[in-house]
């Protein structure tokens, strides 16, 4: 048996890894056998289990162990253990000749070799020899990053039988794989992975970490290394590949990504050098290979770009909080674009104070016909300033505007009693014109837009402005239908929605119940704005499947959700952009260089 090439131990559980029957009397684990999951665990090594058992009282007892957490993909009923363990390895990605079955039971053995032939097995009684081999073994994993991996895919794997097809999972899946050249800076991990992947290695070349050293440091091979990540979680380095003279000598994945499609994508973006494969490799790559549209570029250098667009009158208006923020951070050529975002006032009265009201629908209407004597009034509050009713919707041309309603579900509004005139401020549970509310205003227990109260503060309101609540669901959307109604003619207005999943880690009353708000909201926002022409109702439960896409909120997304989101921007306005090109008969090029391109002029020069 050679040790080194083991990476996942599979064990039973009676008579194996404790010593007892667990349905018939108290176990206790076997001599060396703990401290060996919990040693090889930090060599590497997988460790997963295979028992015919009653799964509860099991997993029961790993906790009370305090080793319930090293164990994964484990497959415990009274099932025949040979195809259930076929199937875990392909659910790991694992080959049988890099997996370890211990089991006190040769019949059980003999089952295994004959449904994996290459598989090693081992009786309980050589688990100190085993202990002894791998303690020896030089390679490191103390942080446990390999178990934390297949943890992460298990849980990919869980949520995977949730759905109905395997293209479905993939594109629901939200893969981000980058290329990079820095090299030299991962050698370790690139020749860890060289020397470890089999499954997805194409050229069969172990080189050696001098050799590999040689290699990046050649002036003539084009190198790179494959970073991957998706909605369950980072996967780190996952490949490599070395070109020299238009031809592959290492091209090689993690066999942790198999069924992504990253081999195909990476061939693609690199431009379909020659690869001749030595062996088998469990997945093909090729220019006939069917081209993999799941898979997002997530670098910097892959924002996306929209600088080579000739007509330099086509503008965009980005008006919203902290959601449009997030997704323009993904878009490149700010001369293009206009935002209003919430901001912190500068202005002396209010300055620090953060103003989100302006993008609040009442405020954005409010902003077409309020007089600058009305804002003047509103003005001698701390709360408000000068620049929070822009009128830029409506006056400015604009290709497209982008709009968020997400303050529509939280902002408490206020009216002016002798001028009518709306601003809207704060959790909408906490009215400033309540008494009973301002101890948790001048305390700071509730939102103050990083303002302190004073007593004075919240009598004036109290004496001048009448707390309206917030607004209905139809009052949203008659809202939205004014500002369409006025907004330059043949503009596209582009409605973000809000999400409907509940976010279930919420702590704020304000809050609770925000995904049936959202629910109402949009419901009535497509009855009112559905059928107009020029309305996009941008829907974001197309991109939140799961509580891993949220980060702290219901109206706050993970990173990869708003780059997702950026795409179908960037989607929408080339689209309107050739539109409005084709109308004007004038010529918009819509060609920007590519990471694909960029490597694809490294690896053939000359053309």
């Amino acid at each position: 048996m050679d040790i080194s090439k083991i990476k996942l131990i599979i064990w039973d559980l009676d008579e194996t890894f404790w010593i007892g029957t667990i349905s018939e009397q108290k176990v206790v684990p076997a001599p060396q056998a703990y401290d060996l999951v919990l040693m090889s665990s930090k060599k590497g090594i997988i460790n997963s289990i295979c028992s015919k058992n009653e799964e509860e009282p099991c997993i029961n007892k790993l906790r009370e162990l305090g080793i319930a957490d090293y164990f994964v993909f484990n497959s415990i009923n009274w099932q025949p253990k040979g195809q259930r363990i076929k199937q875990m390895l392909k659910d790991m990605n694992l080959r049988p000749a890099n997996t370890l079955f211990i089991d006190d039971n040769r019949s059980n053995l003999e089952e295994a070799k004959y449904y994996c032939p290459e598989i090693m097995t081992m009786l309980p009684d050589q688990i100190g020899e085993l202990y002894d081999a791998v303690n020896a073994l030089t390679v490191s994993d103390k942080g446990l990053e390999r178990l934390n991996r297949y943890k992460l895919l298990e849980h990919k794997h869980s949520e995977k039988q949730k759905v109905s097809s395997n293209e479905e999972f993939l594109y629901q899946s939200g893969i981000h794989v980058n290329i990079h050249t820095d090299c030299l800076n991962e050698l370790d991990r690139i020749y860890e992975l060289i020397m470890r992947s089999n499954q997805l290695n194409y050229t069969k070349l172990r080189s050696s970490r001098d050799e590999l050293l040689a290699l990046l440091n050649d002036p003539q091979i084009t190198s790179g290394y494959v970073t991957a990540s998706d909605k369950y979680g980072d996967y780190g380095i996952v490949g490599f590949f070395a070109c020299k003279d238009g031809t592959l000598i290492h091209f090689l994945f993690s066999c942790r990504t198999l069924g992504m499609g990253i081999e195909q994508y990476v061939y693609e973006q690199i431009g379909f050098p020659e690869l001749v494969t030595v062996g088998e490799v469990s997945a093909s790559v090729g220019k006939d290979e069917p081209s993999v549209n799941w898979i997002n570029r997530d670098t910097a250098q892959n924002k996306n770009d929209f600088s080579d667009i000739e007509n330099t009158d086509f503008k965009v208006l980005i008006k919203g909080p902290c959601d449009l923020n997030q997704i323009f951070s993904f878009i490149k050529n700010e001369d293009m674009f206009d935002c209003e975002f919430t901001y912190v006032s500068r202005e002396s009265q209010s300055e620090g104070v953060t103003i989100e009201g302006m993008n609040h629908t009442s405020q954005i209407v409010e902003s077409y016909s309020i007089t600058d004597a009305q804002k003047r009034a509103l003005c001698t509050l701390p709360i408000c300033d000068n620049a929070m009713f822009p009128d830029s919707i409506y006056t400015n041309k604009y290709g497209i505007i982008f709009i968020s309603i997400l303050t529509d579900a939280n902002l408490g509004l206020y009216r002016k009693k002798d001028g009518g005139q709306i601003f809207a401020f704060g959790e909408y549970l906490y009215p400033l014109t309540d008494k009973s509310m301002w101890d948790k205003y001048l305390n700071k227990k509730v939102y103050t837009a990083n303002y302190t109260f004073k007593k004075d503060d919240l009598q004036k309101i109290a004496d001048e402005y009448e707390f309206l609540g917030r607004l209905t669901p139809e009052e949203t959307a008659k809202n939205l239908h004014f500002i369409y109604d006025h907004i330059q003619p043949d503009t596209l207005l582009v409605i973000m929605l809000g999400c409907e999943r509940e976010y279930t880690r919420n702590t704020l009353p304000a809050w609770n119940d925000r995904h049936n708000d959202h629910k109402k909201i949009n419901a009535a926002v497509r009855v009112e704005m559905g059928d107009l022409k020029n309305v996009i109702l941008f829907d974001v439960n197309d991109y939140i499947t799961s509580d891993d896409d949220f980060n702290d909120s219901i109206n706050h997304y993970k990173k990869r959700i708003y780059y997702l989101m950026a795409q179908r921007f960037t989607e929408i306005i080339n689209s309107r952009a050739c539109r409005t090109a084709a109308k004007n008969t004038s010529r918009i090029k819509l060609a920007y260089l590519t990471l694909k391109q960029r490597i694809k002029k490294l690896l053939y020069p000359n053309g």
